[in-house]
């Protein structure tokens, strides 16, 4: 991962990184990682959004200040309301979701001074993003899909610089990690169903392609 940081200059030299980190295999991967490696002057600070979709989303949180506290990180640990944003936007839940999300990290960057964020994608959320490109009618421009270094529009009109120092990681490789250092990441239900097009895409499409 370090090579992959450093061919794509994902890292700000001396400055704070804020890390997105849901409680799941990959985040907990993407700042276990970073915080185990040794680059002089890297300053992370966990950032955890409570969407209150899921009953469990509570324990989510508690979980995520722990593993802070373990690791020895800062962290901003907060919930927002994201169905009552949906209904004043009209989007849909996982629009909805991903807005209040982005707009939170941004919110959380500016705060401590960071111009970046990190994200978990990996791998294989860069192939279904393609794949959800292509099935949604995408041009050539779609068919990049995920980008190690991406600018991101937020709710308030400003921007957000994305890093994915996991895009050349498969899933199944942040959950053996996380076995091997005993983590034990929470698990989001909601990635279980196949309402939202790109679940259908993860569990049906996908599979059939591999066989």
């Amino acid at each position: 991962m370090l090579a992959f940081i450093k061919e794509h200059r994902l890292l700000v030299p001396k400055e704070p990184l804020v890390v997105a980190v849901s409680g799941g295999p990959d985040s907990v991967c993407l700042l276990h990682l970073l915080a185990n490696m040794k680059v002089p002057g890297l300053k992370l600070h966990v950032a955890h959004l409570n969407h209150k979709l899921r009953p469990e989303a509570d324990d989510d949180a508690r979980y995520m200040a722990a593993l802070a506290r373990k690791l020895k990180l800062p962290a901003t640990i907060e919930a927002r309301d994201v169905k009552s944003h949906r209904q004043k936007h009209r989007q849909t839940l996982e629009e909805a979701a991903r807005q209040v999300r982005y707009q939170f990290l941004s919110e959380v960057a500016s705060r401590i001074g960071a111009s970046r964020v990190a994200v978990a994608h990996t791998r294989d959320d860069h192939v279904e993003t393609i794949l959800l490109h292509i099935v949604r009618g995408s041009g050539t421009r779609g068919l990049r899909g995920l980008e190690p270094l991406a600018k991101l529009r937020c709710q308030d009109g400003g921007e957000i610089t994305v890093i994915r120092p996991l895009l050349e990681v498969s899933r199944s490789e942040t959950l053996d990690y996380c076995s091997e250092y005993k983590l034990e990441p929470r698990l989001d239900t909601t990635n279980l169903s196949l309402s939202p097009l790109r679940n259908r895409i993860r569990h049906q499409l996908i599979p059939l392609l591999k066989s």
